[in-house]
């Protein structure tokens, strides 16, 4: 029996995927499969695959045209095996006991959909590690709740019950941006999660300079936010916070993405007036200035 399946979508990663194989080999738990989904590749990302697929027959390989990462991951689920389904990003790492922590609180919480843990970020080139800036201080202990307010789940960090998913769990194909969140909010609704209090993954961090997708992402944000705060099951004051947070996220997005200050301010100016009890929105400002503080005074 196979107890988890590890889907990587994989487009034009040649320079990381192998490092990514290496962490699912390096697993403490052995009962796994691996699925490598290249999605059009133009180098060499799959023959690393093959090369995997050769070594060790728990791996793998899918090829399909390009058709983006939420075809691929669909793909991957759809021809996944294992009790257990957890996604990896082609440039992220699996901490060595991630599956074995996965496993273990979902076996202890047989009533939960998923289970899920901490990460660490990490610079690409140099590996020295980063704190994450943003985070809610306003938990509600309801991982659908949170989710809301605030996306804490990135992909790599969860593991999923694979027979309590229904058709509604899939990635959208038409979404540019956040389409894991929209995931993980139908997956969490009407169901309960269990914390996995370790690092169960590492991220890389990629040089990146400011985007002309900036306005892309945030109407992402807006378009898949306000689709799940019409939730008439939702309490009020989760869905003023959620609101707030929305709001927030985009002054985010504006500021650090797109260098937009005017519009960045403008939409931290909106997320105080849907909420001004969202402590978030202040704490978090003076989270990040501090952060920038103590890396300043490093150098």
């Amino acid at each position: 029996m196979i107890v988890v399946s590890i889907v990587i979508p994989a487009y034009n990663v040649n320079e990381y995927l192998g490092e990514a194989c290496n962490s699912v080999l390096a697993q403490t738990l052995s009962s796994w499969e691996c699925i490598i989904v290249d999605d059009g590749s133009t180098d060499s990302t799959a023959s690393v695959a093959e090369q995997f697929c050769i070594r060790d027959h728990r791996f793998r390989l899918i090829r399909q045209d390009n058709a983006g990462v939420s075809v691929a991951r669909n793909i991957g689920m759809s021809q996944s095996r294992g009790v257990f389904v957890a996604f990896l990003d082609a440039d992220d790492l699996l901490e060595a006991n991630a599956l074995e922590l996965w496993v273990n609180a979902l076996e202890t919480a047989p009533g939960c959909i998923l289970a899920w843990g901490g990460l660490v970020r990490f610079e690409d080139g140099t590996g020295s590690v980063k704190p994450i800036p943003w985070k809610n201080y306003l938990t509600t202990g309801c991982a659908w709740y949170d989710m809301l307010v605030h996306d804490f789940m990135p992909v790599g960090s969860f593991c999923l019950r694979r027979a309590m998913l229904t058709d509604a769990c899939l990635f959208k194909p038409d979404l540019t941006h956040v389409e894991d969140r929209d995931f993980l909010l139908r997956v969490l609704q009407g169901n309960t999660a269990v914390a996995v209090n370790h690092p169960v993954l590492r991220v890389r961090l990629r040089a990146t300079s400011a985007s002309s997708d900036c306005q892309a992402a945030i109407d992402n944000e807006l378009r898949v936010m306000l689709e799940h705060l019409t939730d008439s099951s939702l309490p009020g004051h989760i869905r003023r916070r959620a609101n707030s947070a929305l709001a927030f996220r985009c002054a985010v997005i504006a500021a650090f993405t797109g260098r937009q200050y005017r519009p960045a301010l403008a939409w931290y100016l909106k997320a105080i007036v849907r909420d001004p009890l969202n402590i978030n929105v202040f704490l978090l400002p003076l989270r990040k200035c501090m952060m920038a503080v103590r890396h300043s005074l490093r150098f």
